[in-house]
């Protein structure tokens, strides 16, 4: 059987983790490859975000009042 493995971001497989061929039994959360991402991900603090959203709801709010 076939079946579709999405990945939450584009990138390039580097390696088949799982050894065999047709027929393999996989288990579900099984890591079946190593991909190495298209784009560096970059982590950002959550309470800059927000700090940066309210910046902007009171700019928006500024510009209409």
């Amino acid at each position: 059987m076939f079946n579709k493995v999405p990945a939450p971001f584009s990138g390039t497989i580097d390696e088949i983790l799982i050894e065999g061929g047709d027929g393999t039994i996989v288990s579900k959360g099984q890591a079946l490859f190593k991909v190495t991402p298209d784009e560096k991900f970059v982590e950002v603090d959550p309470k800059q975000i927000k700090k940066q959203r309210q910046a902007t709801t009171i700019e928006f709010l500024s510009a209409v009042m």
